[in-house]
């Protein structure tokens, strides 16, 4: 689970979303509605989106009570585990946790629920929204009442036990709640491994178990897995957990060949036997997840002695993923970790993750695709992000519009971002292609809230001035 976010501008939304009313009865009360504690003079300043999509930023105009207000430390709070401030805002249906600090606060939803029923709610228990915030129209739907907004989050929550490094089985769960967590064991040669090494470390094996999480998974429910147009949401989850299970084992096994089991049973000695440099690159350019795995190893130790530029690691990463094929998991580590390189890779490695963003068959890899585009911070990426704004992937288009609020400039990305957000049905989509029309004009005047790039290098570039100065 990605870490809540707290690291961005604190800058309000004051345009009106297209086809979206302005009022602001979106503050639903009833009998189902917890009762607000927070004062009255207490009001939510701004909502931000943030890098996780099931997470967003609220601003308040005063740290609440029973919050710490000084210091940057701040607290993960939960149902039934908080200070009498946070109760209502964590009772509204939907709301899975809320890191407080100071008067920052970040909410996480459940994976099922939709953040056009979690949002307004929840600004309404913390005292509801500022003028300024209320007349943006930011918390409204995003769509006509009754249309079906696809969600961009719902993926699989993966994990996979280990003991000793030793894989032991793979774990599936969906997101809503009303499916079991589905378990499978890995093949034959791992339990073969795994005798080994209980026969050699005897109980150490089994207290030593643990599950390790392994992200969200987004597989795509087309005809090759059987979905129907008819099928339920359940049954369409269903079949979700079922595909990402299947995905994840294949993954595992293919990162794990005969002589890495051996090396975790009979010690780094066996896991010498395999020489990187054996390997012809001409001849691999589908390389497998535990090649990967080296190569992004081999690559880093060679810039932490001073490599600049394309090293032959680094060229054999970009190599396969040019080539469109391999395991899928292979494929997303090689593209995140291209992503990560700074720049060494020159035109090489930024055309390589455009295409894989442009052309990749699965959603999940297009969107790693626009976070490493996002991470190398290159201006040409907007003209990919500005065509991506009508990708068929609810998910993709939420990473092109982030990636324009980074890196858009001009007339014609503001008008694109807009007539996009017209078009848009998910509310996640709409709001973020609303914030980077904000941040792109805020940029092309020149004032505070439009700085350009990934956060990263907005840091490292003030960091810089810091020095300078």
């Amino acid at each position: 689970m990605i870490a809540p976010m707290i690291m961005t501008a604190s800058h309000s939304l004051v345009t009106d979303l297209p086809r979206m009313s302005t009022h602001t009865a979106y503050f639903v009360h009833g009998a189902d509605m917890p009762t607000r504690f927070s004062p009255a003079a207490m009001k939510v300043v701004t909502v931000e989106s943030t890098p996780n999509p099931s997470a967003f930023l609220l601003k308040l105009d005063a740290p609440l009570e029973g919050i710490a207000s000084n210091g940057l430390r701040g607290k993960t709070f939960r149902k039934g585990r908080c200070p009498p401030s946070l109760t209502a805002a964590l009772a509204t249906e939907g709301v899975a946790s809320i890191f407080a600090v100071q008067e920052l606060l970040t909410i996480s939803k459940e994976a099922a629920a939709s953040w056009e029923s979690v949002l307004p709610p929840v600004v309404d228990a913390l005292g509801g929204a500022s003028d300024a915030l209320a007349a943006s129209g930011s918390l409204l739907p995003s769509s006509p009442v009754g249309a079906a907004a696809p969600a961009v989050t719902g993926g699989v929550a993966v994990r996979l036990q280990v003991s000793q490094k030793m894989p032991i089985q793979v774990e599936a769960a969906g997101w809503s709640g009303n499916w079991p967590p589905v378990r499978a064991k890995l093949s034959a040669r791992f339990g073969s491994a795994m005798a080994l090494l209980i026969d050699q470390s005897g109980d150490a094996f089994f207290r030593g178990r643990a599950w390790l999480p392994r992200g969200l998974r987004y597989p795509e429910l087309d005809s090759s897995l059987g979905a129907s147009a008819t099928d339920g949401p359940g049954e369409s989850e269903r079949r979700a957990i079922g595909a990402a299970l299947e995905s994840e084992l294949a993954e595992i096994e293919a990162a794990y060949p005969d002589d890495r089991l051996a090396a975790l049973v009979h010690g780094s000695n066996a896991a010498e036997r395999r020489k990187l440099q054996a390997a012809d690159p001409e001849d691999t350019e589908v390389l497998s997840l535990e090649l990967v795995d080296r190569l992004m190893d081999e690559d880093a130790e060679s810039e932490a002695d001073g490599a600049a530029g394309l090293t032959d690691a680094l060229r054999r990463l970009a190599a396969f993923v040019a080539s469109g094929q391999g395991q899928p998991g292979a494929r997303r580590n090689a593209i995140a970790y291209l992503g990560g390189t700074a720049g060494r890779g020159g035109d090489l490695v930024f055309d390589v993750i455009a295409s894989a963003f442009k052309n990749e068959r699965a959603a999940g890899l297009r969107r790693t695709a626009g976070d490493a585009l996002s991470d190398l911070g290159d201006e040409r990426a907007a003209g990919l992000a500005t065509a991506a704004l009508a990708d068929r992937s609810t998910l993709v288009r939420w990473r092109a519009a982030r990636i324009l609020g980074e890196l858009g400039e001009g007339v014609a990305v503001t008008a694109a971002l807009k007539q996009a957000q017209f078009d848009e049905k998910a509310f996640e989509c709409a709001f973020e292609m609303k914030d980077a029309a904000r941040k792109v004009a805020l940029r092309s005047e020149g004032r505070d809230g439009g700085a350009r790039g990934p956060m990263w290098k907005q840091i490292q570039d003030g960091l810089a001035e810091g020095d300078a100065a």
